[in-house]
């Protein structure tokens, strides 16, 4: 699709004579046609190192009606942001636009007549898109279905997704879920326009969707794959995308059937919560990594508060008179009980931080040389940081 594409803005390119490229409709790029580096603005500069478009020339582009135009637009420069004059035109198919084509027109030099080539190709670029966009929004109810659906719903999307033949007979899928740090309107707009391109890194038949709180995507996994293969999916997606928002990935336990993409779905999402509540085990956390702490983050929220061993509580009601007791408590067991490791995480002299755990174990009456009461304490503070982030 991407060379059907770029091939029609190399020929609007070519007939025109000005820089010209395909974005989609919140104006973040698709494809450039070729160009001379001296005869663009930095906006367009821009969009060629990160492929997206800054909010404040989507409102630009906005005042003059190209949300709603059926023709070509001409768009004032802004110089004192860097932005020369521009044409755009709508690629539109069953009254739907679909994306704009961008041409640079710095000396007022596109006319009706030169016009007539761009919003003839616009119509083609149009059907392209629009079909491009159905089948993907078809995927993605699909994936959505698959993975969050009722047992019925659940059972229909995978019987349907058996017999178009997306996977490999036999071979076993697994689910990664990407999320946005913070969770922020902005990161997941990005997101949304990065999943959509077509990826390399991906396997053949990989379904993606959008969740409420991120980015599912879901890949065949090779059975002769080493345990590794979905970490390698996520380094090889993740490479280079510097306009990406900062991301955490979960990745589920691989399913030999389709039908329990479910459970791997919902592995990968507490995994991806997992690594925003405890930084440790992230950007990118594994369920089967995960040990212990999946017993935390699997436990309804009702019930957290009364697994805390109150002896960590003790901590808890004296953290506002003895600051960081908590934090190098838990970066000493986090290190294996190293004090020195402990020391050089927490940029402290050793002495501190003898002193801060004598401080700790007498405040809450526990033995750190006791191995139960070592794992009470790193358990109450784990579950302690998911309490936090629940009440944020």
């Amino acid at each position: 699709m991407l060379q059907e594409l770029q091939d029609v803005i190399n020929d609007i390119s070519a007939e025109v004579g000005v820089p010209t490229s395909l974005t989609d409709t919140r104006l973040n790029s698709i494809v450039f046609g070729p160009h001379e580096d001296t005869g663009i603005d930095s906006v367009r500069r821009q969009a060629l190192l990160l492929r997206s478009t800054p909010e404040w020339v989507r409102e630009w582009f906005g005042r003059y009606g190209i949300d709603k135009a059926v023709g070509p637009v001409r768009i004032p420069a802004d110089p004192e942001r860097g932005l020369a004059s521009r044409v755009v035109v709508p690629a539109r198919y069953a009254s739907t636009t679909c994306g704009y084509i961008c041409l640079l027109d710095v000396h007022h030099e596109l006319d009706e007549t030169r016009l007539s080539t761009v919003v003839d190709a616009a119509q083609e670029l149009g059907r392209v898109l629009y079909l491009d966009q159905q089948a993907r929004y078809s995927d993605a109810d699909l994936l959505a279905d698959l993975v969050r659906g009722s047992a019925a719903v659940r059972g229909k999307a995978a019987a349907r997704l058996s017999e178009q033949g997306r996977f490999p007979v036999g071979w076993p899928i697994t689910v990664l879920f990407l999320r946005p740090l913070g969770g922020a309107t902005s990161g997941m707009d990005a997101l949304e326009h990065w999943l959509w391109r077509d990826h390399g890194a991906l396997p053949r038949g990989a379904l993606r969707c959008l969740d409420p709180e991120g980015a599912v995507i879901l890949a065949p996994v090779p059975p002769t794959a080493v345990p590794a293969h979905a970490q390698r999916i996520v380094d090889h997606l993740l490479a280079g995308n510097h306009d990406l928002p900062e991301l955490i990935v979960g990745i589920g336990d691989a399913q030999s059937d389709l039908h329990d993409a479910h459970l791997s779905y919902e592995h990968a999402h507490l995994a991806a919560r997992a690594a925003m509540v405890w930084p440790e085990t992230g950007p990118v956390c594994s369920w089967d990594r995960l040990g212990a702490l999946r017993v935390l983050i699997g436990t309804p929220g009702h019930v957290l508060r009364y697994l805390m061993d109150p002896r960590v509580a003790l901590l808890i009601e004296g953290q506002p008179s003895h600051a960081g007791l908590i934090d190098t408590l838990e970066t000493y067991l986090d290190s294996g009980c190293d004090n020195q490791a402990t020391a050089a995480r927490l940029h402290v002299h050793r002495g501190t931080v003898y002193y801060r755990l004598e401080k700790a174990a007498a405040l809450c009456g526990m033995d750190l040389s006791d191995g139960l009461d070592r794992l009470a304490l790193h358990l109450g503070i784990k579950l302690l940081r998911l309490l936090e982030s629940k009440a944020d």
